[in-house]
């Protein structure tokens, strides 16, 4: 990954970040607040491929450890795993549509909220997550799906990510 595209990635984090602790993250849905920064992590795995897709959960997982109450460095583990997978769409054998992707992006970001709370859990946490895990992951999915459809093709086009020479597995978004 070029150093452009991790800049553009780190505004891009700050964006949804900000977006996440401003005005917008005092929405609450089912009594559960949708993560923005997750859900970036996957339309970025999907435009970018596996590698950038890891390398942008990381850099998102950070910010959002510095304003959450899991210990540092949870965060930014399970964010690199989904963006992994978000990005491995690329290599597997299915059809390249739109719908394709949303599922993948609802998928990656549900699951999310899954590993998040398997990961806590083995390290012995408890938090609210415990309460709520189904509306999370009803609400990431949700998240997930409106930002593979809405955002993904936004973030393509304004910052011009996923423009170079490809080799032929990676899907056109």
């Amino acid at each position: 990954m070029s150093y452009s595209k991790i800049i553009k990635l780190v505004l891009l984090g700050i964006t949804f970040g900000v977006l996440q602790r401003s005005q917008l993250g005092t929405l609450v849905i089912s009594g559960v607040h949708p993560d923005f920064l997750i859900a970036a992590t996957v339309a970025f795995g999907l435009i970018e491929g596996r590698e950038a897709g890891a390398i942008a959960g990381f850099i998102l997982g950070l910010m959002a450890d510095s304003f959450t109450t899991v210990p540092f460095g949870v965060s930014s583990l399970v964010y690199a795993s989904v963006g992994y997978l978000a990005g491995m769409v690329e290599v597997a054998s299915l059809p390249e549509s739109r719908v394709v992707d949303v599922v993948v992006a609802a998928a990656c970001a549900g699951g999310g909220e899954v590993l998040l709370y398997a990961v806590l859990q083995v390290l012995g946490l408890h938090t609210v997550l415990e309460q709520r895990l189904v509306s999370a992951v009803l609400v990431q999915l949700t998240m997930g799906a409106l930002f593979a459809l809405l955002v993904a093709p936004l973030m393509k086009r304004l910052l011009r990510i996923g423009a170079e020479e490809r080799p032929p597995s990676r899907r056109a978004f």
